[in-house]
């Protein structure tokens, strides 16, 4: 058994500095917070009203500065409309001059303002003679109003101004704000949320893979990385450690088995002669000779059955340490195989096309028929047994059905383990070691295909076992 190959030691996890990994997780969160907050600002900053008392002061001068040109225009309405219209322009805002009824004298007519005596209660009549500007309200929104008096102290008009669009207009643009600071931190977390879940799912599928048995897959990671990276290095060299002493001890196994099979030959070779003997004995019908035979006829079963297995594992390991470079394919051609296999059973042999053949290593695809045969045998010592072959698309299909008890679905995967036996007729007494279908599948793995146990069609009673194999005809 050889050694795994020694690797550069690696420094615990503890005494590294915080990896990439880390600040990148921690610089995502930090930033993205800091461009919430700040968009958060910027909103507050967008949407919060301008009209502070500074800007009423300064509303009131500009209205006391033209209160005088306003209240001598009354009765030209063109020229009041040009005051007004330069008033408007001159704070940004619409504006609209009523008498104190209610009636429009000038300005734009959609301007929020009072709506005459009904819409205007006394005090508020007497706030506005006496200078002070005066802020109201409706469904659309706040108005700032001033009143025109004459020289007599009475109210001759009402001028309102007003400041903004209504809480409808403010709420969608609160509505977009938000939705814009929820792409911000969507965007923000996506390339961390994606580069994480990508190689964690790379590590998730490196990790089912060789449960799988694939132990020559690594994940892939950057040298010198982050603290996934070097999981995944971790990660790649207990990989590499179980290939290798897998690799060791089916090397072992494959070197004893090879070992085993001269002295097991020389144990048949002496079974035989001392038969012989026991055949030349006088007085045959003695209990004592018979018992000797049938002792020697077991000794010749077992070691047969020993034989076979050493066989199987010596297939085995040639199989699981080289893979698809121990086939030997050939053109082989599938009804006479089929015919000759069938024969041995007792079977029914079918193959459509007749003239069927495909590129197969001849040894081993004999090996894996021949096994299944044998079990159907044993399944259904009476019953009738088919051996087919036939073309599905791009596929080769081989099955073999029996009449026997059948494969529970729950043993159906576990069947092609090594050394699993199901039932009596699967025993170990009754022939057989629980090698030989876990053979089938390494020589149709081998091959680039698959074997499936499955129902006989119709709902028959018993099993169908179906090795599907690329077709690669000639």
């Amino acid at each position: 058994m050889t050694d795994a190959p020694a690797s550069p030691p690696r420094t615990h996890p503890e005494s590294r500095r915080r990896g990439g990994l880390f600040r990148r997780i921690y610089l995502s969160f930090v930033l993205t917070v800091v461009a919430f907050a700040a968009l958060v600002g910027l909103a507050v900053l967008t949407l919060a009203s301008p009209y502070d008392a500074a800007w009423v002061e300064s509303v009131d001068a500009a209205v006391t500065a033209r209160e005088p040109a306003l209240t001598q225009q009354l009765a030209d309405r063109p020229a009041l409309e040009r005051e007004l219209a330069a008033l408007a322009d001159e704070l940004q805002l619409r504006a609209v001059l009523v008498d104190p009824d209610g009636k429009r004298l000038a300005g734009d007519p959609a301007t929020r303002g009072p709506r005459g005596p009904r819409g205007l209660k006394q005090r508020q009549r007497a706030r506005l003679l006496r200078g002070q500007p005066m802020v109201h309200r409706d469904e659309r929104g706040p108005a700032l109003s001033f009143g025109l008096s004459d020289p007599d102290g009475q109210l001759v008009a009402v001028l309102s101004l007003d400041t903004g669009d209504g809480p409808a207009p403010r709420a969608r643009l609160l509505a977009l704000a938000l939705l814009g600071l929820l792409a911000a931190l969507a965007v923000g977390a996506w390339p961390l949320a994606r580069s994480l879940t990508r190689r964690i799912a790379a590590l998730e599928l490196g990790a089912g893979r060789i449960a799988r048995g694939e132990l020559g897959h690594r994940v892939p990671g950057r040298p010198a990385g982050d603290e996934l990276d070097r999981l995944g290095d971790a990660f790649n060299e207990m990989a590499a450690r179980l290939e290798a002493m897998l690799r060791g001890q089916r090397a072992l196994l494959t070197n004893v088995s090879h070992e085993l099979r001269t002295p097991i030959a020389r144990m048949r070779v002496l079974a035989e002669l001392l038969g012989e003997r026991v055949d030349a004995l006088p007085n045959q019908d003695h209990p004592g000779v018979t018992r000797l035979r049938r002792g020697i006829a077991e000794l010749g079963e077992d070691l047969l059955e020993l034989e076979t297995l050493i066989s199987d594992l010596l297939t085995s390991g040639r199989l699981d340490l080289a893979g698809t470079k121990a086939l030997q394919r050939s053109r082989v051609e599938l009804a006479p195989l089929l015919t000759r296999l069938a024969a041995r059973v007792d079977a029914r042999a079918r193959c459509e096309p007749q003239e069927l053949h495909a590129e197969l290593d001849l040894v081993l695809v004999e090996r894996l028929l021949a096994n299944l045969l044998h079990n159907a045998r044993r399944a259904c010592p009476q019953g009738q047994i088919d051996l087919s072959a036939r073309v599905d698309a791009d596929q080769l299909i081989l099955s073999v059905e029996d009449e026997g008890p059948g494969i529970a679905p729950a043993d159906r995967a576990t069947i092609f383990d090594p050394f699993t036996r199901l039932d009596a007729a699967r025993a170990r007494d009754h022939g057989g070691v629980g090698l030989g279908l876990y053979l089938c599948r390494q020589i149709a793995q081998a091959h680039g295909g698959t074997i499936t146990a499955e129902d006989r069609p119709g709902g028959a009673q018993g099993a169908r076992l179906a090795v599907r194999l690329p077709l690669a005809t000639t």
